[in-house]
């Protein structure tokens, strides 16, 4: 791996949060082969702290969420009906889930009183899991709009880089619905090292695309 192409990628925030995100589940998956209850433990308090640290960051994109809704505006400039309803609702599903997740934060960390954490935290899990779903129909109706043309080099790389995005979607929902309370779909019923090892597939497949298409942007600049 290109050490200049990970370092200029570490210092952005999506960059190190992609990291803290796949290091995080790769915590998570160690659990499975610990000797013992105090290793896994300790596996699971860094996973929470890696975890943790990108929740706390994440009380930052607001603004950029809002700015990003700003610039789409009604999606008058995406052709595709369906992309640009999925965008839109997805741009909703954003501006909602961010306060949601910092109002369950801060009564997790006590900066508030009389909350319902697991409501909140529920609510959050159900804005993530919707926000997933429609980035999956954005991805799934790409792929068929590439299929419909005529294949060539660049359109191939575009297919398998789409291909890649809803099959890291798909797991990523796999393991979303698990944190939902016991009882609803699948929730609770994966095991530590289960969600762990959905978690790093995801993840990694992630990197591999963003440092991919960091590698293939300064090839051509």
């Amino acid at each position: 791996m290109d050490m200049q192409l990970l370092a200029e990628y570490l210092e952005t925030y999506p960059g190190r949060d992609k990291f803290l995100r796949t290091l995080s589940y790769m915590a998570k998956l160690a659990t499975l082969g610990t000797a013992s209850k105090e290793t896994e433990a300790k596996f699971k308090t860094l996973s929470s702290q890696l975890s943790g640290c990108r929740v706390t960051l994440r009380l930052l994109d607001d603004i950029p969420t809002i700015y990003y809704a700003m610039t789409y505006g009604w999606g008058k400039k995406e052709p595709d009906w369906l992309l640009r309803l999925a965008e839109l609702l997805q741009i909703g599903v954003d501006i909602l889930f961010g306060p949601v997740e910092h109002i369950s934060w801060a009564a997790e960390h006590k900066l508030i009183n009389n909350i319902d954490i697991d409501k909140w935290d529920n609510a959050s899990t159900w804005f993530w899991i919707i926000s997933l779903h429609l980035s999956l129909i954005k991805s799934v109706r790409k792929l068929k709009k590439l299929n419909d043309r005529k294949i060539h080099h660049v359109i191939d790389k575009q297919r398998n880089n789409e291909l890649l995005t809803s099959f890291r979607l798909i797991l990523d929902i796999s393991y979303a619905v698990n944190y939902l309370p016991a009882g609803v779909l699948w929730g609770g019923r994966f095991k530590t090292w289960q969600v762990g090892a959905l978690g790093t597939m995801s993840s990694l497949i992630g990197l591999y695309q963003a440092l991919s298409k960091l590698a293939n942007r300064q090839k051509y600049s």
